[in-house]
């Protein structure tokens, strides 16, 4: 096993592609340990090699992704558009969690389920889009984590649609998807714990032409956090749009 002694090491983004070659010797069984390993521990490794997004080979994004890393949850990430903020945090960041609480010897003990919220669902489901497309396309990662990921899922999964929300091979059967995409003030579920909550664009353009508006978003934001369970984590993402917006209000 890939220690993470091993991990420390990969301090700059030429080590990623030198060890990635000399895994190339290894047999197909080592391989797949060693990978599932890296992808486990490395955030930037999933993003950029397992999820086979060469756009992402840039040092700022590499350092956004330790930093985002070593502290994933209660935080509130707040990136200017196109910085990459959607595709670290929740895109890369919600597969990261899957793959450290499914499968053989994860890392984590508690399978996850996560919940994506947005200002509207619309929003929230392309978000899980995203996701979806990428574990229905990428055989790559169904290869190294077979016992995570369908290789035809939309045949094979119990749930694989963007208003109920997808699902992976797990241990345990709780009500909730692995994903789903809800918006936080055009109707937010019941009946529902995520032990993730996700928060992606909860304040958009036309979410601050009012206060009213502003201050619908914060209550319903609130109201949202009934959506977790006990010792669930939550994190956020998004851009200000207003000086007195929610996200103003959660700095506070």
């Amino acid at each position: 096993r890939m220690s993470q002694a091993t991990i420390d090491i990969l301090t700059q983004r030429s080590h990623y592609h030198r060890l990635l070659t000399s895994l190339q010797e290894r047999s197909e069984r080592e391989q797949r340990a060693r990978l599932r390993d890296l992808y486990r521990t490395d955030l930037y490794a999933l993003l950029r090699y397992g999820l086979r997004r060469a756009d992402v080979d840039h040092e700022w994004i590499f350092q956004r992704c330790r930093e985002v890393q070593r502290e994933m949850n209660g935080v509130l990430d707040l990136w200017a558009r196109e910085h990459y903020k959607s595709t670290v945090l929740t895109f890369a960041g919600s597969i990261f969690r899957i793959i450290r609480s499914h499968g053989e010897d994860a890392p984590e003990d508690r399978e996850v389920t996560i919940g994506i919220f947005s200002h509207t669902k619309p929003i929230a489901k392309g978000f899980l889009r995203q996701i979806k497309y990428e574990l229905e396309t990428n055989d790559h990662l169904q290869a190294v984590f077979d016992d995570i990921f369908y290789a035809n899922p939309r045949k094979e999964a119990s749930k694989w649609t963007e208003d109920e929300g997808i699902t992976v091979k797990r241990r345990t059967n709780p009500k909730e998807a692995t994903i789903e995409a809800h918006g936080l003030v055009d109707g937010q579920p019941t009946s529902k714990h995520f032990v993730h909550r996700q928060y992606d664009d909860v304040v958009t353009l036309e979410s601050v032409t009012t206060p009213d508006m502003i201050a619908k978003t914060t209550a319903a934001y609130e109201m949202s956090d009934n959506l977790g369970t006990e010792g669930g984590t939550f994190a956020l993402a998004g851009t200000i749009y207003h000086f007195a917006d929610t996200y103003r209000e959660l700095q506070k």
